[in-house]
């Protein structure tokens, strides 16, 4: 069965639309889990994550390689598991009514500097540790209320 010029030409067409289909399919479907995330009033962290190559704090850093995760400090669990912890973090938006009530517990922020290629300015996010919650400054500038324990943001041995 010989097939026309105008039916190779529709095939190759249809194969092409295909063909970006899938390539735009993972974006699409990230890009609805975040909508969905998104109304469920939670909001990420850190959303340019695959972006980071290091992850800065004042008595920490955690390095991507080739391997996964580097650290320079024993934990207690892999610097990889880690990092998408801090990574994954997600809050809910801390009002401005809120915000100013917090203002005078607010005495010892720490800040976080997220690495990123070196042609990029890092990431840096402000956070607070309150007795409830943690209180984050995200990459935009929301105030986030992320609702975790200690230990399993900071899960370092004593030595």
């Amino acid at each position: 069965m010989k097939l026309k010029r105008k039916t190779w030409n529709n095939i190759l067409i249809f194969s092409v639309v295909i063909f970006f289909g899938l390539m735009l399919l993972p974006d699409y479907l990230r890009h609805q889990r975040h909508a969905r995330d998104m109304s469920d009033g939670v909001i990420a962290l850190v959303t340019s994550r695959s972006e980071v190559l290091a992850l800065r704090f004042s008595h920490l850093t955690l390095t991507r390689t080739l391997d996964g995760w580097q650290t320079d400090k024993p934990l207690l669990i892999s610097p990889t598991e880690l990092a998408q912890r801090w990574l994954g973090l997600k809050g809910t938006q801390v009002n401005d009514a809120t915000l100013q009530s917090l203002r005078p517990q607010l005495t010892a922020p720490r800040t976080l500097e997220l690495l990123r290629s070196p042609d990029q300015e890092p990431i840096r996010i402000t956070y607070y540790q309150q007795p409830q919650f943690w209180l984050m400054q995200n990459e935009q500038g929301q105030w986030l209320a992320v609702s975790v324990d200690s230990r399993y943001l900071f899960p370092l041995t004593k030595s």
